[in-house]
């Protein structure tokens, strides 16, 4: 009488957290004469699964101007065995928690220029596993982070102000802050909408004080008078919101440096430009004697 050997295998699935842990396998071979058990334990483990671990970047900025936009980056790091898919939503939420933007399955967040007003924003990375098996909803995980986008600068500037300008006495001075002067908070630097304009005069000797008179008119009544030299520093009231400073340098004192600044405001926001002008001594009257014989 022979005999073969007879492979029997059996696969067990194990469903549910409770599956885990050690378990005992036995196996009952019998025929009509004869039976025979064995057993085996079994070590079941759970397959580990951390929740992902999101850590923003401390380089990203917390506060970014308008004009330059802002970029927050992340690194992932995830570790689950159960995991069959990992996404990682990003949402841009302003105050009134309004999703402005939502990226998916990226390492960062791009918010362009000029994209989103001047305000507090609120940076929400998700991080989040599924399975088709598995509940892994624990292991969600939610990173917040904000960004302060503030105003972006007021630039003034005057035309040929880079030196000193060089002026005759009598001649006429004009100066232009138009071209050069831009709100860096909006797109166009042709929008000039909500500017207020302001010229200012002083002796370059002579310290701006913090209140300014305002004065109508350029004087010169001789020594030390001209530009305010005898009521000190002021606003040039005529010129009030003029892109253009139009004056005679008659009124000026010759062989002396004057400072011309040009200011413009809005709303909290300032900037200002000076052009340095010296004017020169004028010229000494030439005479001639002509002699004249009657006969």
């Amino acid at each position: 009488m022979s005999s073969t050997d007879t492979v029997i295998t059996h696969t067990y699935t194990y469903d549910g957290d409770g599956a885990y842990g050690i378990h005992t396998i036995s196996v009952r071979g019998f025929n009509l004469a004869n039976n025979d058990t064995r057993t085996a334990e079994v070590d079941v483990l759970e397959w580990p699964c951390q929740s992902p671990i999101v850590t923003v970047d401390q380089s990203s900025p917390l506060t970014a101007e308008i004009k330059d936009g802002f970029v927050v980056s992340a690194t992932f790091d995830v570790d689950c065995m159960k995991n069959e898919r990992f996404t990682a939503q990003w949402q841009l939420v302003n105050s009134s928690q309004v999703v402005l933007q939502t990226v998916q399955n990226a390492t960062q967040l791009v918010s362009a220029p000029y994209a989103v007003p001047v305000g507090i924003y609120e940076v929400r990375i998700t991080a989040s596993y599924w399975s088709s098996y598995f509940q892994l909803s624990d292991k969600t995980v939610i990173v917040n982070t904000t960004v302060n986008v503030t105003w972006s600068e007021l630039v003034a500037g005057i035309e040929g102000s880079q030196s000193i300008i060089n002026a005759s006495a009598n001649e006429t001075v004009r100066l232009s802050a138009y071209n050069l002067t831009y709100d860096l908070s909006i797109p166009s630097t042709g929008d000039k909408s909500g500017m207020i304009l302001e010229w200012r005069c002083k002796r370059a000797s002579e310290m701006w004080p913090s209140q300014l008179s305002t004065q109508s008119y350029l004087p010169h009544n001789g020594t030390s008078s001209g530009c305010f030299g005898d009521v000190g520093p002021g606003i040039l009231g005529f010129a009030a919101g003029l892109w253009e400073l139009t004056f005679n340098t008659g009124y000026l004192e010759p062989l002396v440096y004057y400072n011309i600044e040009f200011v413009v405001t809005k709303g909290s926001r300032s900037g200002s430009e000076i052009a340095s002008l010296f004017i020169r001594e004028p010229l000494a009257p030439v005479l001639a004697i002509r002699s004249v014989t009657y006969h």
